[in-house]
């Protein structure tokens, strides 16, 4: 850990482990109402900006993640970290495309967001057990639709499991 983080521009979050915290707040947002894309964009890029602090705070001297220089293109250590992580959770990829496509204003069919259909009122079924409307990631490639919160909940896993081994 660096002993000179000290973020300036967070408020009262100090550390990976305070951003973790928001990040469960974010969820539990989300978890409420789960068709609030809010809540779903707020959690994706909280969990996607923890590969930032994460690195500030632990990686950024780490002699595997330092900028260099690859075919005339400087490559940043963040970047070499991010891509190391995406390895160990690859559902951070969709994190990173929801907070860029969003803060952006993207548009890119390829992983596009909407909310899916379902045969059951989303707020009189439980959304575990019931086939209701909610948040999906579509590949049109593929036609594949991802349950966006099935993802994000990975990711939360991931960074509880990585940041605790952070801190101990």
């Amino acid at each position: 850990m660096s002993n000179n983080f000290k973020p300036t521009k967070s408020f009262e979050i100090a550390n990976s482990k305070g951003f973790y915290e928001k990040l469960l707040e974010e969820y539990n947002d989300f978890d409420r109402e789960h068709l609030n894309p809010r809540y779903a964009i707020n959690s994706a890029i909280t969990s996607w900006h923890l590969t930032d602090w994460t690195y500030q705070e632990f990686f950024k001297l780490d002699t595997r993640f330092q900028d260099s220089r690859e075919n005339r293109k400087t490559i940043s250590g963040l970047s070499k970290y991010q891509d190391y992580l995406k390895v160990h959770c690859p559902e951070l990829e969709y994190m990173r495309a929801i907070t860029n496509g969003s803060k952006h204003c993207k548009v890119n069919l390829e992983n596009r967001t909407e909310i899916s259909d379902g045969d059951f009122d989303p707020y009189e079924y439980d959304r575990y057990d019931f086939l209701v409307p909610r948040f999906v990631i579509i590949n049109d490639a593929t036609n594949e639709e991802i349950y966006f919160e099935d993802l994000l909940l990975k990711t939360i896993e991931f960074w509880k499991v990585f940041i605790n081994e952070l801190y101990n």
